[in-house]
């Protein structure tokens, strides 16, 4: 045979193998989106727009509540579609107030916010939190005032009627002094038995 004849059944054979090898991927993938597209389907995954109380209920994270008046559902409705919020409209029957409560859940709270800008509507304001150990903390009962627990303030901070700090080497010389009295003391002799 020819060397080139060989090349020519090499190229051909690799060739087939490689759209073998496509089309087996390609029908897999496609397999999966089916299958993907039916699970979607039958278990009723909206994730845009308006929804049901059961549907939103499934969700495991908290609930919220907006109200606002029953002339701006319309725009509600269209802005929530383009914000991409789920929602579900609640209200009472026979209810002469003019407003309506939307209901979703926190994972829409940016979007519902952007939403109520929008509108025309003030964000709600957030309380004011205090730092962290802003207060200090009161002594336990079980706390040894020479052990410092960290309640206490710092040398830099006493007032001029607290307590002077004890000196630790002044402390340490007395339990010296304490330990060489003891280590003077008569002993013991050791009786031994056999």
């Amino acid at each position: 045979m020819d060397a080139s004849t060989e090349v020519a059944d090499l190229v051909v054979k690799e060739s087939v193998q490689v759209a073998e090898g496509a089309l087996k991927i390609a029908g897999s993938s496609l397999k999966n989106i089916a299958a993907l597209l039916l699970a979607l389907a039958k278990q009723d995954a909206k994730v845009v727009g308006k929804t049901t109380a059961k549907r939103l209920a499934r969700d495991p994270n908290a609930a919220i509540v907006v109200q606002i008046p029953e002339a701006d559902k319309s725009r509600f409705r269209r802005l929530a579609k383009k914000f991409g919020v789920l929602y579900f409209i609640a209200q009472k029957k026979g209810n002469q107030s003019g407003v309506i409560n939307v209901v979703s859940n926190e994972n829409y709270a940016a979007q519902l916010n952007a939403i109520m800008q929008e509108l025309g509507y003030p964000l709600p304001e957030k309380p004011v939190e205090t730092a962290k150990k802003a207060t200090p903390r009161t002594q336990s009962e079980r706390s040894s005032p020479e052990r410092r627990n960290g309640s206490t303030p710092r040398t830099g901070t006493q007032t001029s009627d607290a307590p002077e700090k004890p000196s630790v080497r002044k402390r340490l010389e007395a339990l010296k002094q304490a330990s060489d009295k003891m280590k003077n003391g008569p002993e013991r002799e050791k009786e031994h038995t056999r």
